[in-house]
This record gives structure tokens, sequence and C-alpha cells, in this order.
């Protein structure tokens, strides 16, 4: 049986919101976090491939924190101009991508 369109949104939507939550407390000396959605874990970077086709408006208090992650400039232009799911996915991406290159620069080789 497949869910309704109804639920599997409501399902990503609450994983995307997790996802942010998880990025939020990240530090940069532990793997990229997972949350669950459908039933496993997966990285939050999955998530917002996932999430990038809902046109939903974010929630403010998920907005207020993508803003308080992201740096001034085109980054903040991008989000404001897309304050969806879709736009906050992209830019959760983006956050995360420079978390892993910080990171990357940070540890010895």
């Amino acid at each position: 049986m497949v869910d309704p369109p109804e639920t599997h949104s409501l399902e990503l939507r609450m994983a995307f919101h997790n996802a942010v939550l998880r990025f939020r407390d990240w530090t940069a000396d532990v793997a990229e976090p997972r949350v669950k959605l459908r039933g496993r874990f997966c990285p939050i970077s999955e998530v917002c491939q996932k999430v990038d086709t809902l046109a939903d408006p974010l929630p403010e208090r998920i907005l207020s924190i993508l803003y308080k992650e992201s740096q001034p400039g085109a980054d903040i232009v991008a989000l404001k101009m897309d304050e969806t799911y879709r736009g906050g996915a992209r830019q959760l991406s983006g956050l995360i991508e420079n978390r892993k290159r910080q990171r990357q620069r940070e540890s010895p080789t």
C-alpha cells in the first residue's frame, strides 16, 4: 500500500526540520549527522535531496535557524528569494558542504 501524498510530504518536512536542528548542533569533530526518514537513518544531505521538490513555505523557526547559520551575502539573498522547503534544502546543502570542507581543512593529513 502506498502512503498518501500528504503523509509522505509531512514525513519529509519533519525529517527536514530535524536535519536543520541536527546541523545547528553539529560539531566539526563528528561525521555528518543523520536523521530518521522512512524507517531508516540517513545523512542530512540526503534529506535535502528528497525535500528539493517541496514548494511549501518553511516555518519561521526553521527559517531563522537557516538565516543564523548562513554567511551574509549571496547565500542569504538566495534563501530570501525562496523561503520554501526547496530553497531551505538548497541552503542547507550548501551549509553542509561548507562544514565538510572546513572539517577537511582542519583535519591533520
